[in-house]
């Protein structure tokens, strides 16, 4: 059964991450760093299918060689906080057959990559089982300029700087050691300048997710259908896995328990209880249904049957109680119109009976 998986993250260079390391684990190639003089030989040979660069309008030829492309945005991004590429990680359905992987992909990222500027490699992944089909795609954070085959200027803005707690932080005046204010009195904190990359904005990420679902579905049956929403977008009270990576599996392959798998199996040995006693409870609710219907249809008259008298017998006949006749009063015969009702005894009077008074004698 298909599976949905899209996780995007930051290649960080606060965080340690290269552009370049990221770029030889995902192919399994080496990869030598031009900016620090490294060189790289990460990844898994056997387990990288295939690999390939597609480039937006008006890049340089040279970029078609992965290297040259993640060397390029490494040295043009200078900072030491840096994020000069993104890494997409989306699971790819098993039912595909290894053309439609491609083809799949391309599609994919040409609609929603390309067409906004950014050039990507993709790289296709299967453990040794072949169970766990999926593809990574490191896209340079760069947008290029279609006009001039160089990196595209990215717009800025100026925003706070939030301390661990997210809240501002003053501007202090290093002579006085107090906040500064300005002239109108009021204070001043400090701010930083944001580059507004298009790939970091939430609406983005989004239409990311929801693109690969469709551009999946719609190489699936219908009953293999993916979702990119979440369960509880959903409206689903069902449990969600946990991701169990590389790691994980391997531990479970050389006969180990990891922990991860075993709560995944949990889960999914809960959710599948779930489902089977919602499907359980459908069952037995429409089999009443059915039931019931039966019953209103055996109990109503027949068309043929209605003001020929003999809706009495015919209703003794299919288990009926036949309602009692009834008098011009409205009473049945035979009714006592004494009756008492009730617990206080109060005896019911006829209709146009009038009752004589009654006298002490003298």
């Amino acid at each position: 059964m298909a599976i949905y998986h899209l996780s995007v993250s930051n290649v960080s260079r606060a965080s340690g991450s290269r552009a370049t390391a990221t770029l030889s684990y995902i192919t399994g190639k080496r990869v030598h760093d031009e900016r620090r003089g490294e060189t790289y030989d990460y990844g898994r040979k056997e387990r990288v299918l295939r690999v390939g660069t597609l480039l937006p309008e008006g890049a340089p030829a040279e970029f078609a060689d992965p290297a040259v492309l993640f060397n390029a945005v490494e040295l043009h991004e200078t900072g030491r906080t840096a994020r000069p590429a993104k890494k997409i990680v989306v699971a790819l359905p098993r039912e595909f057959t290894p053309r439609q992987r491609v083809q799949a992909l391309e599609e994919y990222i040409r609609e929603n990559l390309n067409a906004d500027g950014y050039a990507a490699t993709y790289a296709i992944h299967e453990d040794r089982e072949g169970n766990n089909p999926h593809a990574h795609i490191l896209v340079a954070n760069r947008q290029i300029d279609p006009a001039t085959g160089g990196w595209a200027r990215l717009k800025q803005r100026m925003e706070y700087v939030l301390d661990e707690r997210g809240e501002r932080v003053p501007l202090i005046d290093p002579e006085t050691g107090r906040q500064k204010t300005d002239k109108r009195g009021r204070r001043q904190w400090k701010r930083t300048s944001v580059s507004l990359n298009p790939l970091d904005r939430k609406a983005k990420l989004k239409a990311l997710r929801e693109s690969w679902a469709k551009t999946c579905n719609a190489r699936l049956d219908e009953t293999a259908r993916i979702d990119h929403r979440s369960l509880e977008d959903q409206g689903s009270d069902l449990e969600p896995t946990i991701h169990e990576g590389y790691a994980a599996r391997a531990i479970e392959r050389a006969g180990g328990v990891s922990e991860r798998c075993e709560a995944n199996r949990e889960i999914r040995r809960s959710n599948g209880l779930l489902t089977s006693i919602r499907t359980e409870l459908g069952r037995i609710f429409d089999r009443l249904g059915e039931l019931f219907a039966a019953k209103i249809r055996a109990a109503a008259p027949t068309p043929g049957e209605a003001g020929t008298g003999q809706g009495a017998e015919l209703a003794l006949l299919r288990g009926r109680r036949a309602p009692p006749a009834r008098s011009r009063q409205g009473r049945p015969h035979g009714s006592d119109p004494w009756k008492t009702h009730g617990s206080q005894g109060r005896r019911e009077e006829p209709r146009g009976v009038v009752e004589e008074p009654r006298h002490r004698g003298v």
